[in-house]
């Protein structure tokens, strides 16, 4: 990825929030500080302690969701949402195909 520059605020913004990039995408295009805007306090930042052992961090297997273990799928998802604001799934059912037209949707309205 190309160095981009960053001096202006409404470039950094539409880089980092309407392209989608992220603050990883600011670094990997050769930033070697987070500007201060971007940097979560860390006050508000989750212990890395709890973090690193958290289950929540886990994927959650969503192919369990409809039999038996609804209850624990659906547990997983709520101590994912609660303790760690995200979370990730897998065996969801949405075909690959499906998810990049969706993204290529997102980016061309925005």
């Amino acid at each position: 990825m190309a160095i981009i520059n960053f001096e202006d605020q409404t470039t950094l913004y539409n880089f980092v929030v309407k392209e989608g990039n992220g603050v990883k995408g600011m670094i990997d295009s050769g930033l070697s500080i987070v500007p201060k805007p971007f940097v979560q306090p860390i006050s508000e930042r989750i212990p890395t302690q709890n973090a690193l052992t958290c289950e929540a961090s886990q994927p959650i297997d969503l192919s369990h969701l409809n039999g038996p273990h609804h209850k624990e799928v659906a547990k997983q998802i709520v101590e994912a949402a609660e303790t760690l604001g995200f979370f990730q799934v897998v065996n969801h059912g949405v075909s690959v195909e499906l998810l990049e037209s969706l993204l290529l949707n997102i980016q061309f309205s925005i």
